[in-house]
């Protein structure tokens, strides 16, 4: 900014001018500014309300719902809001209870007598909080060879979950964010009540409550006029359309605009579907066996912003991020609903309650740094070899870098893959995760020794590990065909040079050693754990991440299969 009258004003006037601006803005503008970066024509975007004491006070969308098309987003575009789907499933079931159709204390198997005999109860509570200790199912469907582009449907989920024999915890003792309990809490709808959760959801709460552009979407392929499309950063900028084809309700799935979400929030101050008892027990939080307090109750988290209660939930599926929070004793509720994987719509949510409680919240503990808004800068793509490897976390997990497509990708165990962009000599940020790396100056071999791992407000140091040296005795024990009878899926393991190999049904992925027989993937393998009593022979290994803990492989010998 160029402001010529004003050359010889020091920096302490210079930083009066600006914050005098900023104290002009009106509370509206500063939400503009937010989503800026956004209101383009060649961008996805958000849809964003505000309600205060009852009025709307802000209510505009940003971008675009279909860029090839250049067709604009609007409050009233119909847009994929991913997990904000399992308040209205937890909803019908809250009302079937209140009809005395079920009980949240029943036995799951009382109406899904089909699923396995886990050798404890899991009851309905446990499916609404996420205390059930089932597997997740997108872990389970990633680990069996699906892409999430695949149509994933309810038949899909239900014939992984019949194959599991163990579960993550005992049902009550923990609470694990689980979808596998939303698609089963579907099921019990149409068995409990004889329609679909898609048919008593909008008999029994969106009719009611004029939501007249809201539905469980079914089928992937079923046409929804209007529709905001799915967008995520690509590579080398701009956007690529990422594929969401989900036919599976209950913990996703649910359409809707804008607008018709403040109808939803407008009921939980009224309560005229439900009644306030309904809408208290919604947000009362869970509890464990022991007594602890969760901060999850139906189909919403509760706890706290900045010392202020909030009731709130977020999605996220391919491209769509969604966030709606609610501030009940200072009557402000929020919505983003976005079609662009950079929109973090929870982190901008936080910063529209910022601007709207001003005066009335804690002070941050710690400033947190927004590398969602860096802007990539020039690099010489032939300097990534340098980088390239794992490198050692302090709290002992790795960060793996690879290069593709001339391009830095990179994740933490059980994360996805994502891109790392430029924006200095030696550091590079993640739009999707607000994180960055920066690797230390390469030392006089040019090796690349350490780094440092920044994400939110946390900063953790990291070191390179050394390339894995492998003995014959050790190759001929790991190497292998493994197979998963709970996923009814096969693995191979190879070794090449330092890296292990795991090839799986949709391709293969270098795993990073750690620790003794351990070894972690991108997700879903996080962390691999191989069970070899001698070196001479491995029997099987678990895969565990968090929401899929110790799923067995065990070694076979399969005819005709070459590794």
């Amino acid at each position: 900014m160029y402001i010529p009258a004003m050359k010889k004003i020091s920096f302490v006037g210079l930083a009066f001018f600006f914050a005098g601006t900023a104290m002009a803005q009106t509370k509206e503008q500063q939400v503009d500014a937010l989503f800026a970066k956004w209101n383009r024509t060649d961008t996805p975007g958000a849809a964003v309300a505000v309600v205060m004491d009852g009025k709307t006070v802000y209510r505009r969308a940003f971008g675009m719902a279909d860029i090839e098309q250049a067709r604009p987003l609007t409050p009233a575009t119909p847009i994929h809001v991913a997990s904000l789907s399992k308040q209205f499933t937890a909803f019908s079931v809250l009302l079937l209870a209140q009809q005395g159709r079920l009980s949240l204390d029943d036995d799951i198997r009382k109406y899904l007598p089909e699923l396995p005999d886990f050798g404890t109860t899991i009851r309905i509570h446990h499916l609404l909080n996420h205390t059930s200790g089932l597997r997740d199912q997108l872990n389970l469907l990633a680990l069996a060879g699906w892409r999430m582009d695949d149509v994933i449907t309810d038949d899909d989920v239900m014939y992984l979950v019949r194959r599991q024999r163990a579960l993550n915890f005992a049902p009550g003792t923990e609470y694990t964010y689980s979808n596998t309990g939303y698609t089963l809490l579907s099921a019990i709808v149409q068995r409990a009540s004889g329609r679909s959760l898609a048919a008593y959801a909008k008999e029994n709460i969106l009719e009611p409550l004029g939501m007249k552009h809201t539905f469980f979407h079914e089928r992937y392929s079923d046409l929804v006029a209007g529709r905001a499309n799915s967008y995520e950063p690509g590579p080398a900028g701009g956007y690529t359309s990422v594929a969401l084809s989900f036919s599976n309700i209950g913990p996703t799935s649910l359409f809707t605009t804008t607008d018709d979400l403040l109808r939803w929030n407008k009921n939980f101050d009224d309560a005229s579907v439900g009644g306030k008892a309904l809408l208290a027990l919604m947000q009362t939080p869970g509890k464990l066996n022991d007594g602890t307090v969760l901060d999850y109750a139906h189909g919403l988290s509760v706890g706290a912003y900045r010392g202020i209660r909030k009731v709130d939930h977020s999605g996220a599926d391919a491209g769509f991020r969604s966030h709606l929070m609610r501030f009940p004793e200072q009557g402000l509720m929020i919505v983003v609903a976005a079609n662009g994987g950079d929109v973090l719509a929870s982190r901008l949510s936080q910063r529209i309650a910022d601007i709207y409680l001003d005066g009335k919240l804690a002070p941050l503990p710690k400033p947190i740094p927004n590398f969602a808004d860096s802007v990539p800068a020039a690099y010489d793509r032939s300097r990534l070899d340098a980088l390239v490897g794992g490198f050692a976390l302090e709290n002992g997990f790795p960060i793996t870098f690879i290069k593709e497509s001339g391009s830095l990708r990179g994740w933490t165990a059980g994360d996805d893959p994502m891109y790392f962009y430029p924006s200095g000599e030696r550091e590079f940020f993640a739009k999707l995760v607000n994180a960055s790396f920066e690797f230390d100056k390469p030392g006089a071999d040019g090796v690349v020794a350490g780094g440092t791992w920044r994400r939110n407000a946390r900063t953790v140091r990291a070191k390179r590990i050394e390339p894995t040296s492998f003995s014959e005795a050790e190759r001929k024990a790991l190497e292998g065909e493994y197979y998963s009878d709970e996923l009814h899926v096969l693995y191979t393991v190879t070794i090449n040079g330092s890296n292990l190999i795991l090839r799986h049904p949709r391709g293969e992925i270098a795993l990073t050693p750690i620790g003794k027989n351990g070894f972690v993937g991108p997700w879903p393998f996080g962390l691999m754990k191989f069970q070899c009593e001698a070196v001479a022979d491995c029997a099987g290994f678990t895969v565990t991440e968090d929401r899929a803990r110790d799923v067995q492989f065990i070694k076979a010998k399969v005819a005709g299969v070459k590794g």
